[in-house]
């Protein structure tokens, strides 16, 4: 590794807040005895004891350092004309990601920005994955969405082999980047009819609407559904009353109506966490409703 390309990995090690290690270490009973059981630590640099333990794992687990994430994507970013400019942890480092910025596009009445967004996790929990990151400009809501189909890499690979997963994977990205904005673009030119935006509502909240009455709904989840209301209500006005409008008003509740603590919360959430699955769920319900819908025509917007 030669000293340029050393000093833009710690560069943006430290630019992204991940410039601390991982190690595993041998868990040991009060008596001295070994056990067969490792915990995953975290360090900050320069001290001696760790800050937390994200789990426990079994011997073949072998970590995947900040650092060697960021040399390969590095790596791999530099023969695909993209760079990685952004990143972070979730969770105080059990989930770290990376980031890499593709071009803005114009959806509906807002420019979007985008982002090839690759998390690793230090807990155990997945493997290396890939995914595609936006964010809405006018409304300041964020989407992610996970690229599942990918193949995962694997730590014990040799550098080289990791680095032509990573350039395989990100391609593949971009692809599946781009087809997500075909869909979007899809959704700003058609209207919404009644049993789209209820099926929408009913698995958000998980209700069925069909065989619920008020006095069935709780408190909070009344609430819940006034807040997603009233979301909906700003995104028309945003929007237009268009499917890309619906979805906007989705984004909006879980990225602006549901609290969070922090920022890393909220990014945990929307990223890996609860708005996540009911981002992707009212992706998938409108998706499936526009192709139910292809061999009739639906009603386009203008």
């Amino acid at each position: 590794m030669n000293a340029e390309h050393f000093e833009n990995v710690m560069s943006l090690l430290d630019a992204t807040g991940l410039n601390w290690e991982v190690k595993k270490e041998q868990v040991i009973h009060p008596s001295g005895l070994a056990t067969g059981h490792y915990g995953l630590f975290k360090y900050e640099l320069d001290e001696a004891e760790p800050k937390q333990c994200f789990a426990m794992v079994k011997d073949r687990y072998q970590v995947f350092s900040n650092f060697a994430l960021a040399d390969t994507l590095l790596r791999a970013t530099e023969q695909l004309d993209i760079s990685i400019n952004r990143g972070g942890q979730l969770e105080s480092g059990a989930k770290v990601y990376l980031q890499a910025k593709l071009d803005d596009v114009y959806i509906g009445k807002s420019d979007i920005k985008r982002w090839i967004t690759v998390l690793n996790s230090h807990d155990g929990s997945s493997a290396i994955g890939f995914g595609s990151s936006n964010t809405v400009v006018v409304c300041e809501n964020t989407f992610y969405m996970a690229h599942k189909e990918l193949s995962k890499f694997r730590h014990t690979v040799s550098a080289q082999q990791r680095i032509d997963t990573a350039i395989e994977n990100l391609q593949k990205s971009m692809i599946q980047d781009a087809k997500l904005y075909d869909n979007f673009e899809r959704m700003s030119k058609l209207r919404p009819n009644e049993n789209v935006v209820q099926a929408v509502i009913d698995k958000m909240f998980t209700i069925d609407s069909r065989n619920t009455t008020t006095a069935d709904i709780s408190t909070r989840k009344a609430n819940q559904l006034r807040q997603f209301a009233q979301a909906y209500t700003i995104e028309r006005d945003l929007e237009g009353d268009t499917l890309w409008g619906l979805f906007n008003a989705v984004t909006r509740y879980t990225n602006h109506m549901v609290p969070h603590s922090s920022a890393e919360d909220k990014t945990g959430y929307i990223m890996t966490g609860g708005g996540f699955d009911i981002n992707t769920n009212a992706y998938d319900v409108i998706m499936n409703y526009i192709e139910s819908n292809t061999a009739t025509p639906l009603v386009q917007v203008g």
